[in-house]
This record gives structure tokens, C-alpha cells and sequence, in this order.
């Protein structure tokens, strides 16, 4: 009995630090593609001269609300590259009606298509530790106006380039990583009012994402 017990001991002991090697050791990708999708939200920032050009354009004028942003994006980074990945990224942002000087509703839309650059610099492994990425890309810019009197609204449009900033740190879960980032985003798009022809609409927009990355 006595070495039966030490037997279940013995094992017990042995895969007890089975289990501890298998959580400490890193687990090591196959492919050099990794994939993400991106939660958040951000202050969305418009240029008084904008401000002027889309009253001109719906009749009205509004400082725009918090927004919520969505992403998604895929890195290839070999392990040679030493924490860089390079890859496409896609981000959408939305914001909720913001009443104007006039009780009517505006709403707002705007997405972008990149080119983006990703890089691991201390750890210069992808996906761990603190990181930067930069993208560069163009999209389409949507306000909207709503007129309750009349139930009818005002659209303006404008589509122009994207210049995209992040700073952010992985936790590494596995072949997976949890990311907090912040981001800075800047954007100059044109857009065609009536009265005034081709002006350029300038906006940006300062926020934090939760990224999930596999």
C-alpha cells in the first residue's frame, strides 16, 4: 500500500510539472500570417473649416460625439523580421446623432482601407510587448443630417486619404495575443457642395481599441 502511494506521488509530481513546462514554454506558430479584429471607441475631431464647409453643405453644424470604431487586419511576419509584420488593415467609425443649433439630428460614417506596418521593436517578436503601427490608406467620409419637420435628409460625402498611428502593448495567450492600444488618426478627404464646388474636408480622431489577434 505504502508503495502505491508513493507511486501516485511520483506521477502526480511528474505531471504537475508536465502541466507547469507546457504553460511556461512558448508555443511556436507554423505559418507566418496572423490575422486581427479590433474593438474600440474614439473622440473624433473636425477642423472648423470643415465645420463651415458641411453647414454649408446640410444646413447645419455640430461638434461630433464619442464614436465606436471597428477593425480588422492580417500581418505576414516572418520570424527572421525580428517584430515586424506588414500586411492590410480595415477600419470603420461610427457616430450617433449629435443635435445641431437647429434640434436636428446629424450622424456620421467613415472607413479606410491600408496599407499597414506593424513592429514589435523591444521584444522583436510579433505579437508581444510593446508595439507601434503605422498605416496609410484611403476611404470615404458619410454625414448625415436628419430633419424631423420635414422627415427627410442631407447627405455629404467626400473620399480622400487616411494616415493612421498606434501604440500598443500584446499579451501573448498561446499562438494568440490580447492588445490595448491607442490610436491617433488624422484624415483629408474632398467632397463636392453645392454652391462652393470641390472642398476638402479635414477631420481625425483620437481613441483606444481592444485587439484580438490569431
Amino acid at each position: 500500500m505504502k508503495k502505491v502511494i508513493l507511486m501516485l506521488a511520483v506521477i502526480t509530481c511528474l505531471a504537475s510539472q508536465f502541466v507547469v513546462a507546457q504553460n511556461t514554454t512558448p508555443q511556436i506558430r507554423t505559418n507566418n500570417i496572423y490575422g486581427e479584429i479590433g474593438f474600440g471607441t474614439g473622440k473624433t475631431i473636425i477642423a472648423n473649416e470643415t465645420k463651415s464647409h458641411l453647414k454649408a453643405a446640410l444646413g447645419g453644424s455640430f461638434d461630433p460625439v464619442f464614436a465606436g470604431n471597428l477593425s480588422t487586419a492580417f500581418y505576414y511576419a516572418p520570424l527572421n523580421w525580428k517584430g515586424l509584420g506588414i500586411g492590410t488593415r480595415l477600419m470603420w467609425s461610427g457616430g450617433p446623432g449629435a443635435v445641431d443649433e437647429n434640434g436636428d439630428d446629424y450622424f456620421f460614417n467613415y472607413y479606410n482601407f491600408s496599407a499597414s506596418a506593424k513592429y514589435y521593436a523591444l521584444s522583436q517578436t510579433f505579437n508581444k510587448g510593446l508595439y507601434l503601427r503605422f498605416s496609410l490608406g484611403t476611404g470615404q467620409l458619410t454625414t448625415k443630417r436628419a430633419n424631423d419637420t420635414s422627415n427627410s435628409y442631407t447627405h455629404q460625402f467626400a473620399i480622400g486619404n487616411t494616415i493612421t498611428g498606434n501604440i500598443g502593448y500584446s499579451f501573448p495567450i498561446g499562438k494568440s495575443a490580447v492588445s490595448l492600444e491607442g490610436h491617433f488618426e488624422t484624415s483629408s478627404r474632398s467632397g463636392t457642395i453645392n454652391g462652393l464646388g470641390d472642398k476638402n474636408l479635414r477631420s481625425g480622431q483620437i481613441g483606444a481599441n481592444l485587439v484580438i489577434s490569431f
